[in-house]
């Protein structure tokens, strides 16, 4: 609001209710409802702050009879304007019909572009202008010598064209001879010159219809400098490309680049812009941070070195948005005010003066500003544009676990994005916090324990409370789904010997996020046959404590781990092996007398050491004093017994008796187990 309007708003409410009625009628019903005042400074020899004049100004100005502008574009010697009607406006030099009226001559005050409807953002280039419809579509005019225009004809248009095969688009950029567009899947694509790389393919070759730049995925906003790019991706990081003479692409060498490189120890961004030789973006703490040239002290650190890599502003805090010019940039303030830093010689800082800076300095009357831009030489802004906000929150299906982030995008009812404001989150009713909008519009709130919300549908609810004579407030709502998550189970395979007790564990995660999951029955199997279930504890492991029979054959036995699934876990399973080995065994008997001719039972006992456990059906060899006397077959006591007539050539004496088991697949052999015989 300027300050004559402040005024009204302080002598007579009436008066402001006129003015505010006069907004409604220069927007459609319901969408705008205040009128956008647009304010330029800075050179003015082509007509660029559309006054009707050709003298520059210190100090901001008003284009004549341009009202409801929701947002600005300029660069060399041209500006452009949408207004609250989608309708485009154009002013300033028009050498290559740049200005879309279908002459060449300069136009001293804004014309509207004829042909031209629902557009949504706007972009000007040094000798050519974009324009983004809400179809998706870009149309583009003014200089086309190097395919700039993307329309495959390299004929220069004085009046709009759409540029070839390009749909889907969200976003427009332009640069000296270069275009660029931003696609709602994330993509880049590029036409135009192509000597430095700026397009971003890896050759120097103009292209006159839009191609793909390779590598580049998840971005949000892109800007040109002069004949470089840059990408704004979802993450924060900064992606640049092209002419490097001044180290504008920030890589620490003044190397042109053909293909996108990550600006090193970059994060945190929400906006960026390019200069003609330099590279500005806004963090989201609201610093500004740039690189490149330097010699007008543009950076505004407080010095006239050029940097190659990023460096931090000095004196500049609470930033949505900045611009950049040739020799100044420009930064507009969360408190709707608008600073500058760089030369001044034109008037391009808005002082009142013509004193350069290499700080940022406060640019004179302009207040309550939403939208900013820059041309090479001038300012331009706009005030108070919009008031009515539209916030979208976004649908989310993820498994249960799974690190969930809330999201949603805040613009006005043309789809423009709004910078640094804050949305209030909830989750089904319950307030989870609160994030910031970055270049894009879009707001993220990553949620501290995203397993603490049931498999199930929920509702996510996002609120802006809008600033006072601003900015309206609004509210969206979306479905967040969580899904069964899946699972795994992980064992040790096991080894032992019949008749051992040997502990079957498994483990129970989580996919989404590795939790161990307790409290969870686990059933485990060998070859098929189930053994046993085990609970699993707090470290998500689950014993099941299983005796080897001898039920099984010696060697590897398929071991299975199974968990069939809850009302928020998928069912896995998970094979082993259990592997049963040869056990030792030992015998034990008794010694006996008799006289010559009587039968004694000379007996033993078979049994395996794992516990002691008596072996039925296993054959014993006895001897006495070395000579076989006969074999027997265990009971199911593990008892072998023979009947021994003690013959007449066995002297009187004691004599020792022997047994041995030879052995067999399950069991080892045992032998030399002594006992005697003594005969009266």
């Amino acid at each position: 609001m300027n300050i004559r309007f402040r005024f009204l708003y302080k002598k007579n409410s009436l008066i402001l209710t006129s003015l505010l009625c006069l907004g409604a009628l220069l927007a459609p019903s319901g969408v705008f409802a205040q009128a956008g005042q647009t304010w330029v400074w800075g050179y003015n020899s082509y007509g660029q702050l559309g006054n009707g004049s050709a003298t520059e100004s210190t100090t901001a100005v008003n284009p004549s009879n341009l009202l409801g502008i929701v947002q600005v574009a300029g660069k060399y010697g041209h500006a452009l304007a949408l207004k609250s009607d989608a309708t485009v406006w154009a002013w300033g030099l028009n050498d290559n019909g740049q200005v879309g009226d279908g002459t060449s001559n300069n136009r001293f005050t804004p014309l509207q572009v004829a042909g031209l409807a629902s557009i949504m953002q706007v972009a000007a280039g040094h000798y050519h202008s974009l324009a983004l419809k809400s179809d998706g579509t870009v149309w583009a005019w003014g200089r086309d010598g190097e395919g700039q225009l993307g329309d495959e004809n390299a004929h220069n248009e004085a009046s709009p064209v759409q540029v070839h095969s390009l749909t889907g688009a969200v976003q427009v950029a332009a640069g000296e001879f270069h275009s660029l567009a931003l696609k709602s899947d994330g993509t880049v694509w590029a036409w135009g010159h192509n000597y430095y790389g700026q397009l971003g393919n890896g050759t120097r070759d103009n292209k006159s219809k839009p191609i793909l730049v390779p590598g580049l995925t998840g971005v949000v906003q892109v800007a040109c400098g002069a004949s470089h790019s840059l990408a704004l991706k979802s993450d924060g990081t900064v992606w640049t490309w092209g002419r490097n003479i001044r180290g504008q692409l920030g890589d620490g060498t003044t190397t042109d680049r053909y293909s996108p490189l990550q600006v090193a120890n970059l994060t945190s961004v929400v906006s960026l812009a390019g200069g003609v030789f330099t590279s500005l973006v806004v963090k989201s703490d609201g610093t500004v941070w740039g690189w490149g040239d330097n010699s007008g002290g543009q950076l505004g650190d407080g010095t006239y070195t050029s940097h190659s890599t990023p460096i931090q502003s000095s004196n500049l805090s609470g930033v949505v948005q900045v611009a950049g010019g040739f020799y100044h940039s420009l930064a507009l303030k969360s408190d709707g005010t608008v600073a500058g830093t760089g030369y001044n010689n034109l008037g391009q800082l808005g002082t009142g003066n013509r004193i350069d800076s290499n700080v940022f300095v406060p640019v004179l009357h302009v207040t309550n500003q939403t939208y900013l831009a820059s041309g090479t030489d001038f300012g331009i802004s706009v005030q108070a544009a919009y008031l009515k906000t539209k916030v979208s929150a976004s649908t989310l299906t993820q498994p249960l676990g799974k690190a969930l982030s809330l999201s949603a995008r805040l613009r006005n009812a043309l789809g423009l994005p709004l910078y640094l404001k804050s949305l209030d989150f909830k989750l089904d009713g319950v307030a989870v916090g609160s994030a910031v909008t970055n270049g894009n519009g879009v707001a993220t709130l990553p949620l501290s324990n995203p397993a603490q919300y049931s498999v199930g549908a929920h509702t996510v609810s996002v609120s802006f409370v809008g600033v006072p004579l601003l900015l309206s407030a609004s509210s969206g709502s979306a479905t967040v789904t969580i899904t069964k998550a899946d699972t795994s189970l992980s064992m040790k395979s096991v080894s032992g010997v019949f008749g051992q007790t040997k502990p079957l564990s498994a483990t129970l995660k989580r996919k989404t996020d590795g939790a161990l999951l307790s409290g969870q029955t686990i059933t485990f199997s060998i070859d098929g046959t189930q053994v046993g279930q085990g609970t699993t504890d707090g470290t998500g492991i689950a014993t099941l404590n299983y005796k080897i029979e001898d039920t099984l054959a010696i060697g590897a036995h398929t071991l299975t781990a199974s968990f069939a699934g809850d009302g928020s876990h998928n069912p896995s399973s998970l094979n082993g092996t259990l592997t049963t080995t040869i056990e030792s065994t030992k015998i034990t008997a008794s010694s006996v007398s008799g006289a010559v001719g009587s039968v004694v039972k000379l007996i033993g006992k078979l049994k395996r050491n794992s516990d002691g456990k008596y072996l039925a059906g296993k054959t014993l060899s006895i001897s006495v004093d070395g000579m076989d006397v006969g074999t027997v077959v265990t009971d199911a006591n593990g008892v072998g017994t023979l009947s021994y007539t003690i013959p007449s050539g066995l002297a009187v004496g004691v004599h020792t008796v022997s047994y041995a088991f030879a052995g067999d697949t399950q069991y080892s052999a045992s032998a030399n187990t002594t006992t005697t015989l003594t005969v009266k």
